[in-house]
């Protein structure tokens, strides 16, 4: 009974979202980058919290700053290279300039990389939705639409048939057998949107998106997992009713996304 409720909260959780997310993106213009800051803010106050605990405080004007400012460049396809190092160079002026700060203890090498691999991880990579989208509104909902299908099969089979658990310290619900399961069970639905959407897939990319989608999703899944039970939580935060916080959500996305879109350039 109690696994049946958390499976019903989880399903209408994921339904809100999932629903919000294809009408933003069939909308597009300006919407998805101010989708992205939502998720942006919401992402850093739980990366936050996980540093907080470790009594760490990145510099929250260094990571939002350039964090708000990734999806809009994006967008607008201004060239990364030069707005990048003048983040960079943002960064260490202000980590420079607060040096050792009004904490306890000096964490300068600390805040500094967490702060840089917090843009990268929770702006950077969220943002290759952007150019996806420019390609159409299939492109950028497919992978979604795998990583989502996929998580779900692989939650599935491991609740009824896991056995052998894949990490335990760091993830004791996964298991081989709903990850290795997971595979054959996407990969028609990878079929079917991609003679959809997108016609120059043959069976062999189909393939590997699939295997690639699924491998960027589990290790996000366990990378997250990873940060959280570093630092002693169960949930990111208690924004979503039986998925926790926007990380627990959106973990797998943030791998698989770039991934799909890196797949596409080199296909080409």
């Amino acid at each position: 009974m109690a696994a049946s409720r958390e499976l019903k909260k989880r399903s209408l959780t994921g339904l809100v979202l999932i629903t919000i997310t294809i009408a933003i993106l069939w909308l597009d213009h300006i919407l998805l980058p101010l989708l992205l800051v939502i998720f942006i803010t919401f992402a850093n106050n739980e990366y936050f919290r996980f540093w907080h605990r470790k009594d760490i405080y990145p510099h929250t004007l260094a990571m939002l700053l350039p964090g708000y400012a990734i999806p809009f460049l994006v967008y607008y396809e201004v060239p990364l290279l030069l707005p990048f190092s003048i983040f960079f160079v943002f960064i260490c002026l202000l980590a420079v300039m607060r040096f050792p700060g009004s904490r306890r203890k000096p964490n300068f090498l600390a805040e500094t990389t967490a702060a840089l691999f917090g843009i990268i991880y929770l702006s950077l990579l969220p943002s290759s939705l952007i150019p996806l989208r420019k390609l159409g509104f299939g492109v950028a909902l497919m992978p979604l639409l795998i990583t989502w299908l996929y998580d779900t099969f692989a939650y599935l089979a491991g609740s009824s048939l896991g056995r052998h658990k894949m990490a335990t310290t760091i993830s004791p619900n996964k298991s081989w057998e709903g990850t290795l399961l997971a595979f054959p069970l996407t990969f028609p639905f990878t079929f079917l949107l991609s003679k959809l959407w997108i016609d120059s897939f043959n069976l062999f990319d189909m393939f590997l998106v699939t295997i690639g989608i699924g491998v960027m999703a589990t290790i996000g899944d366990l990378f997250e997992s990873g940060m959280k039970r570093e630092v002693g939580l169960k949930d990111a935060s208690k924004v979503f009713p039986g998925h926790g916080g926007f990380l627990d959500r959106l973990d797998s996305l943030i791998l698989t996304v770039p991934f799909f879109y890196l797949y596409l350039i080199l296909q080409k």
